[in-house]
């Protein structure tokens, strides 16, 4: 009974020394792997440490230069970089990137530029409407500068001559309705027209410029023939002699008598330049200024400084755009802009809560004028404009291509990530901070471990030094049991 119960005892202890070595063994493995962790994580944080990211430079405070991770909306915003240049992105095929809101102004707009301007809040109008001559004068030049771009004259407009401007609008919204300028004809009694002008002192007609020819007489000696041409007579060798009025060839002068109006008598006038008109009778009347105005009598009839009646008739017509470039598109669109503000001024409408800012205006004028001649294009996803891995790797990979405004070549001009002065690939000190956070939270956690391995290690260990002890106590007493039997049996 005793062989039996120290035979079951040693096997259950051998049960117990084998269980034991095998947590002893797992243990160590488990050990293992965690200094395998502890490789990878220090691997992975060393890669962090070594990490990088693209960088705008977008300023300083003092002498310390600040940066910050580029983005399409940093690189492309109003003054966002340093430098004070203006950044374009467009796509592999050419089309400006823009957002939603830029898209939008642009097609519901079929491509003008105020009206584009006001979708997005601003306009070019940058006089103070409360000021009607400074306004009025601004105006005026605006079309002048205009009108000259494409070979014309605020004075001569299609053989018509610009009065005044004006603007018909056909609702209160701004920007609907047209920049318009009024021309006028006079008609003498004989219904023959004759177009006018118009300054601050009222219509007027241009007076013929009195010239000195020189001829040959009988004798062939020379001798000079004052006198002028009449329009019909331009082209030809008509001529209208001028017997009352000398040239002197060594001073340049012309001269003639004028009657003097206090005394009755005759006075000689000298002057280098004389323009002839003239009155009802067809004779000449001469005077130093070019222009002959007329006198209001009623109506719409008028009478010249020879005499002469005229009915005047004006009109008012539309003015269109009729150039053929971008400035030339510039300069219509500003006077259009600062037209319909002044004329629009008591009306409460759309344009008068717009802002002027020259820096923005020229800044979406920029954008428009490259949209208007690459086409444009959006993306689904406008959180990713906020995006610097996103907008980097779309760099690298030439989906984007980026570019800034050059104001010597008056373009776009193309650039680099690695070559433009204002980006920089800088230590990502964000993407750092995270992996010593991580690194450290990952290496107590391995230590917390490793020292829970330990202690287990060390009671299995005592375990398994007292299941041994035991183990080898219990096969003594077996052994000398066996021993004692066979002693008993074979004596």
């Amino acid at each position: 009974m005793g062989m039996s119960a120290s035979q079951a005892r040693l096997l259950s202890i051998t049960a117990r020394l084998s269980d034991n070595e095998l947590k002893q063994q797992s243990l160590a493995y488990s050990k293992q792997r965690l200094s395998d962790n502890s490789e990878q994580i220090n691997d992975a944080y060393l890669d962090a440490l070594a990490k990088t990211k693209y960088q705008v430079l977008t300023g300083y405070n003092g002498t310390e230069a600040c940066y910050a991770d580029l983005t399409y909306n940093q690189i492309t915003g109003l003054n966002s970089v340093a430098a004070g240049k203006q950044y374009l992105v467009k796509d592999n095929s050419g089309k400006v990137l823009v957002t939603a809101q830029v898209a939008n102004a642009f097609k519901n707009n079929n491509g003008d530029f105020n009206r584009f301007l006001r979708d997005l809040g601003y306009t070019q109008s940058d006089i103070d409407v409360t000021k009607h001559t400074n306004s009025e004068d601004a105006i005026h030049n605006a079309w002048d500068e205009y009108l000259a771009s494409v070979g014309k004259s605020i004075n001569d407009l299609d053989s018509e001559h610009v009065l005044n401007f004006d603007y018909t609008a056909f609702s209160n919204d701004s920007y609907d309705g047209y920049a318009t300028y009024s021309t006028a004809y006079a008609a003498d009694a004989n219904g023959v027209q004759t177009g006018l002008y118009k300054d601050s002192e009222g219509y007027y007609k241009e007076r013929y410029l009195i010239q000195a020819r020189e001829v040959r007489d009988e004798n062939n000696n020379t001798e000079y023939v004052v006198g002028y041409q009449t329009e019909e007579m331009e082209g030809t060798d008509d001529w209208i002699t001028l017997p009352d009025v000398s040239y002197n060839v060594e001073t340049g002068k012309y001269s003639y008598s004028v009657t003097n109006e206090e005394t009755n008598e005759q006075e000689l006038v000298e002057t280098d330049v004389l323009y002839a008109s003239e009155d009802s009778d067809g004779n000449a009347v001469l005077s130093e200024n070019y222009k002959n105005y007329l006198s209001f009598v009623g109506g719409n009839t008028y009478v010249d400084e020879g005499g002469n009646s005229y009915n005047v008739t004006v009109q008012s017509k539309a003015l269109n755009f009729e150039g053929a470039t971008t400035a030339q598109r510039e300069l219509y669109d500003y006077a259009v802009s600062i037209t319909e503000a002044y004329y629009n001024r008591k009306v409460s409408n759309t344009s008068q809560n717009l802002k002027y800012d020259a820096g923005i205006v020229n800044y979406y004028k920029n954008i428009f004028n490259e949209m208007r001649t690459s086409g444009y294009t959006t993306i689904a996803n406008e959180t990713n404009l906020k995006d610097n891995e996103w907008f980097v790797r779309q760099l690298k990979a030439g989906n984007l291509v980026l570019s800034y405004y050059s104001t010597v070549e008056k373009q776009f001009v193309g650039t680099t990530l690695d070559n433009d002065e204002s980006i920089t690939e800088k230590e990502d000190s964000s993407a750092m901070a995270i992996a010593e956070q991580v690194y450290q939270s990952a290496m107590d956690n391995i230590e917390s471990q490793e020292k829970q391995y330990d202690l287990e290690l060390n009671r299995l260990e005592s375990e398994h030094n007292a299941l041994q002890t035991e183990y080898d106590s219990v096969k003594s007493v077996i052994s000398k049991n066996v021993e004692k039997t066979f002693n008993i049996f074979n004596a």
